[in-house]
C-alpha cells in the first residue's frame, strides 16, 4: 500500500511538473511584480549554514541564498529574511508566518500544512556521525549501534530516514530528538548521545566524522499553503533555472554541501591496518621522469611521485603514513614484484578493468593524467594524421603503453625495441611510423628528436596513471583511494611541470663528452675569474652565492611555455594561489583577469600544418604581451592564454582593450598568410569582493565572457567586453 501511495505521489508530481514547468511559464510573466508595479516582497526563513552564510563583513552566501537570488532574477522578488533555527522556521511556515522556506524534504504529513515546488532544489545525503575518538561503534559491524543513543533534529526528515534504515538493517538504537541546529547537534555527540544523524557537509574532523550513510532525500522550497500565487511563480522560475543550466543543483552541491574536510580523516579500519602493516611499499618504474625515477645521487625516489607521496604522508589529520619505495627497470618487472608480494602497490599503472581482473589486480582512482603524443618524422607530420596503417615503436616491458595502444589504437602494428632512443632511430629510418610518449617526458628526448628531425603530434587521447594493488586487500585499497582524494591537483601539476625538465639537465653529460677540451678551457677561465673575485671581495662571493640560490629557487617555481616563451599552466596555478593569498591578507583589492582564445587554430593546423599553427600561436602571444606589457601572461591551454591586469594596466584596461582590438585588426589587414593573422576572442572580468569567493571565481567569469565574445565573433558581430 505504501509503495502504491509513493507511485501515485510520483505520478502526481510528474503531471504537476509538466503543467507548472512547461505550460505555466508561457502563461505567467518572467518577472512577477505586484499590481501597482512594485516588486513583490517575499518573507523567507533564514536558517543555519551551509544554506545561509554571513561572513564577518556582512556578505551573504550559501546554497539556499544563491538559489533564492537566481529565483529572484526570474521573478523580480525582493526578500525579507527571518532568522532562526530550521525547526523554529519550519513551525513558522506551518503557521503561515513566513512565505517560503528552503531545504524541506517531502512527506505526506508535511504536505498537509504547506505547498511544495514541482522540482526539487537538490538532494541531501545523511550519515551517522560519531566522535573522532570513538572506539565502540564501527562501520564494519553496524550492530554496534544497538542500544546506543542517536540524536536527530526535531521535525527533520532524518528521523524517518534513520528509522527506515534501522529497520532494513535490524538495528535497535534509541532516537533522541533535539531542538537545535545541525552544528550544535553534532557538538553534543559524546555527552547527550553516542551518535548524530546529519548531512555530511556539517562534519568536522575535530568534532564529528561520518560512520556510514543511512539514506538520501530530495529537498524542496516549501511555500505557505495560503500563497499558491508564489508557488506558481516559483515553479516557473525553477523550470527556467533548469533550462539555463541543468547542472545548477550539482554545482551548488559541490560548492556548499560536499564535505572536503572529512576526506582528510582515515577510518578506524584503515588506521588499524596501517598500525599492523607498517609502511606502504610502493614499487615504481625507473627512468620515467617526470613521473618517477631513482635519484642517481642518493638512490632514492625522485620525480612527481616523490612530491605526491611526501604530501600524502602528512595529509590526513589523524594518521601519518610512511612509504617505502623500490625502483624496477620496467612496468612489467614491477607487476611481477607485486604478484610475488615484494611490494604493496605499484606506480604508474594504466590497466583497464578487464586487464586488471586478468592479473588479479585492482586500480586506484587516477593520481596523475598526461596527454599522449606521437613522435613522427617532421617531413610526414601532416600525412601521419590521416595515415590508416601505422607501425608504432614500443619499449620492451612497457605494459602501460602496450595497454594504451590496445585500448585506443588496436589496429596499429607494434614493433618492440630495447629503449626509447632505439625506437626513435627506427622512426627516423622509416622502420616505424611513430613512438608514443607522454608530453611530460618529451624533454627527455627533445635533443635526439632535434638531431633526427622528429616532431610531435597530439594523439587526442590522455592517459590516467594510477596505483595498482593486489585483489583481496580492501584496507590497502581504501587507504590508496583516500590518498587520491586529499592530494590537490596543484601539487601534481606543479611537480610534473618541474620534473619534466630534469632529464634535460642530465643530458649535458653528452655535451661534455663531445666538447671536452672546449669545456675544460671555459671552466679554467671561469675558475680564474672566480679566483679574482674571491681575492677582491668576500662580500661579492656571498652575493653571488645568494643570487645562485635565488636563481635555483626561481628555476623550480617559474615555468615557461617553450613555444611562446610566456608562463605556462603550472605557473598559472601557482600565480592564482599566490594572488589568493594576497587577497586573503588584504594586500590587494583590485585586479582584472583576461582570457584569450585563438579562433580557428584547429583549422590552420589541419589545412596548413602544425608548424603554421605554432606561428599563429606565437603571433597571438606576441600581440597579447605587447599590449598588456605590464601584466603577467600565461598559456593555459592549446589555444588559450590568460593575463592578470594589475595597477596601471588595471586602471587603463579599457584603453588597452581598444588598443588590442585596433592592433589585431591592423595585423589581420596586413597579413599575407592566414597563420599570420590574429583572430582572438577575449573576455575580461574585474574582481568583485561582493560576488567572487576567490580569484578562481573571477577567472571563471572572464572565461564565460570570452566564450560569449567568441560566439558573437562567429556570428559576425563586433566583439564586446563583458
Amino acid at each position: 500500500m505504501g509503495k502504491q501511495k509513493l507511485l501515485n505521489r510520483s505520478l502526481l508530481i510528474c503531471i504537476a511538473g509538466l503543467i507548472l514547468g512547461v505550460i505555466m511559464p508561457s502563461l505567467i510573466p518572467v518577472f512577477a511584480y505586484a499590481a501597482d508595479g512594485e516588486r513583490k516582497t517575499v518573507v523567507v526563513g533564514w536558517h543555519e549554514e551551509p544554506h545561509y552564510i554571513t561572513d564577518e563583513k556582512g556578505r551573504k552566501s550559501g546554497y539556499s541564498y544563491e538559489y533564492q537570488m537566481k529565483v529572484a532574477a526570474y521573478t523580480g522578488w525582493k526578500y525579507e529574511c527571518v532568522e532562526g533555527t530550521w525547526s523554529d522556521l519550519f513551525e513558522m511556515l506551518k503557521r503561515g508566518e513566513i512565505d517560503i522556506m528552503s531545504d524541506v524534504s517531502y512527506t505526506e504529513e508535511r504536505a498537509k500544512d504547506m505547498l511544495y515546488t514541482s522540482l526539487p532544489m537538490g538532494t541531501e545525503a545523511y550519515y551517522v556521525f560519531v566522535t573522532p575518538d570513538n572506539k565502540e561503534i564501527i562501520p564494519e559491524d553496524l550492530s554496534t549501534l544497538n542500544g546506543k543513543k542517536v540524536g536527530v533534529t526535531v521535525g527533520s526528515i532524518q528521523k524517518e530516514i534513520f528509522e527506515d534504515w534501522m529497520k532494513a538493517h535490524g538495528i535497535e538504537a534509541e532516537i533522541v530528538a533535539v531542538n537545535c541546529d545541525e552544528e550544535e547537534g553534532l557538538k553534543k555527540i559524546g555527552s547527550d548521545y553516542e551518535a548524530f544523524v546529519s548531512m555530511d557537509s556539517y562534519g568536522s574532523p575535530d568534532t564529528a566524522i561520518p560512520l556510514c550513510k543511512v539514506g538520501s532525500s530530495d529537498f524542496y522550497f516549501a511555500v505557505n499553503k495560503n500563497r499558491p500565487d508564489l508557488l506558481a511563480e516559483l515553479d516557473a522560475a525553477l523550470n527556467n533555472i533548469q533550462n539555463e543550466d541543468k547542472y545548477y543543483d550539482q554545482k551548488l552541491h559541490d560548492k556548499y554541501l560536499k564535505s572536503t574536510e572529512t576526506d582528510k580523516y582515515l577510518g578506524n579500519t584503515e588506521r588499524a591496518w596501517l598500525a599492523e602493516h607498517g609502511a606502504i611499499r610502493v614499487g615504481y618504474q625507473d627512468n620515467y621522469l617526470a613521473f618517477c625515477a631513482k635519484d642517481k645521487s642518493d638512490g632514492g625516489l625522485t620525480g612527481a611521485l616523490k612530491d605526491y607521496l611526501d604530501y600524502a604522508s602528512s595529509a590526513f589529520m589523524n594518521q601519518h603514513i610512511d612509504f617505502e619505495t623500490t625502483a624496477y627497470p620496467t612496468a612489467s618487472d614491477a607487476i611481477e614484484a607485486l604478484k610475488r608480494g615484494e611490494i604493496d602497490c605499484l606506480f604508474p599503472a594504466n590497466l583497464t578493468s578487464y586487464d586488471a581482473e586478468m592479473l588479479d589486480l585492482v586500480m586506484s582512482p587516477p593520481l596523475m593524467r598526461t596527454a599522449m603524443d606521437a613522435v613522427v618524422r617532421g617531413a610526414v607530420q601532416k600525412e601521419f594524421i590521416q595515415k590508416q596503417s601505422v607501425t608504432v615503436a614500443v619499449n620492451e616491458g612497457n605494459t602501460n603503453y602496450d595497454l594504451f595502444l590496445e585500448e585506443n589504437y588496436p589496429g596499429w602494428k607494434r614493433t618492440y625495441y630495447k629503449d626509447t632512443p632505439t625506437g626513435l632511430e627506427a622512426v627516423a629510418d622509416g622502420d616505424a611510423d611513430c613512438v608514443i610518449i607522454s608530453n611530460y617526458r618529451y624533454s627527455n628526448i627533445s635533443k635526439q628528436c632535434e638531431k633526427l628531425h622528429l616532431t610531435t603530434v597530439y594523439t587526442g587521447v590522455d592517459m590516467d596513471y594510477c596505483f595498482a594493488a593486489r585483489m583481496g586487500e580492501p584496507e590497502l585499497y581504501s587507504v590508496l583511494s583516500s590518498i587520491t582524494r586529499v592530494v590537490p591537483d596543484a601539487v601534481v601539476n606543479t611537480a610534473l611541470t618541474y620534473y619534466s625538465t630534469e632529464d634535460v639537465k642530465t643530458s649535458f653529460r653528452d655535451l661534455i663528452k663531445d666538447n671536452l677540451f672546449l669545456i675544460m678551457a671555459v671552466i679554467a677561465a671561469i675558475l680564474m675569474v672566480i679566483l679574482v673575485l674571491l681575492l677582491n671581495s668576500i662580500r661579492a662571493e656571498r652575493k653571488i652565492l645568494e643570487e645562485e640560490r635565488l636563481v635555483k629557487d626561481l628555476n623550480k617555481r617559474v615555468f615557461i611555455d617553450p613555444l611562446t616563451a610566456v608562463r605556462n599552466k603550472g605557473a598559472f596555478s601557482d600565480y592564482i594561489q599566490s594572488l589568493q593569498e594576497s587577497l586573503d591578507r588584504k594586500e590587494i583589492n583590485e585586479f582584472a583577469v583576461g582570457i584569450f582564445d585563438c579562433n580557428d587554430l584547429k583549422k590552420i593546423n589541419d589545412q596548413y600544418g602544425h608548424d603554421k599553427g605554432d606561428i599563429y600561436l606565437k603571433a597571438a602571444s606576441g600581440l597579447i604581451c605587447s599590449v598588456f606589457e605590464h601584466s603577467p601572461v600565461f598559456r593555459i591551454g592549446g589555444d588559450e592564454f590568460a593575463a592578470f591586469l594589475l595597477k596601471d594596466d588595471f586602471e587603463n584596461r579599457q584603453k588597452l582593450l581598444g588598443a588590442f582590438e585596433k592592433k589585431s585588426s591592423e595585423i589581420c589587414r596586413s597579413a599575407e598568410n592566414k597563420w599570420d593573422e590574429t583572430h582572438i576572442a577575449y573576455g575580461i572580468a574585474c574582481y568583485d569582493p561582493g560576488t567572487d569567493e576567490s580569484a578562481d571565481e573571477t577567472v571563471r567569469r572572464a572565461d564565460k565572457a570570452m566564450y560569449e565574445n567568441k560566439r558573437r565573433m562567429k556570428e559576425g558581430h563586433q566583439s564586446r567586453v563583458n
